[in-house]
């Protein structure tokens, strides 16, 4: 009786086994979605930095080579800027990257601003908008320098 019950038992596990590895089994690709991604680098020289007076802040546009209505929609895109010498003391920042100075007014005293320098982009003209944006909104041309800029579109 142990035997057959054993033998009956053992059929069992082995046959729903078999169904499990049968119906697990797939041709199709359909459940596997594959990563896909961009980066782009762009120079901006302090000579190509440009006043805004509608925004009050430095901009420099562009052109993005490869964006569109996907990646805009369900991916991701992600600003860097690096800031330092290369090979030296360089490091990759996030943007956006908010700066805080304490400047001294000349009477004795002083003042602190911060700087954000940012981008945006736009799906419309595949333009990537970098800017250096004052938070006391004075268009200081000591602010035009050049940065080195990275874009990480990931679908």
């Amino acid at each position: 009786m142990k035997r057959r019950l054993f033998t009956s038992l053992f059929g069992g596990v082995l046959l729903m086994g078999i169904a499990f590895f049968a119906t697990s089994c797939s041709d199709k690709n359909d459940d596997i979605v594959e990563t896909a991604w961009n980066v782009e680098n762009f120079t901006v020289n302090a000579s190509e930095w440009s006043w805004s007076p509608a925004n009050r802040r430095w901009e420099a546009v562009k052109q993005l080579e490869y964006i569109d209505d996907f990646i805009y929609e369900d991916g991701a895109v992600i600003g860097y800027v690096f800031l330092g010498e290369q090979n030296v003391n360089e490091v990759q920042v996030q943007l956006p990257y908010l700066k805080s100075y304490r400047l001294d007014d000349g009477d004795g005293g002083f003042f602190i601003f911060t700087e954000t320098i940012g981008y945006e982009y736009s799906i419309l003209t595949n333009r990537a908008t970098f800017f250096i944006e004052p938070s006391d909104g004075i268009e200081d041309t000591d602010a035009k320098v050049t940065y080195n800029f990275r874009i990480v579109m990931i679908w």
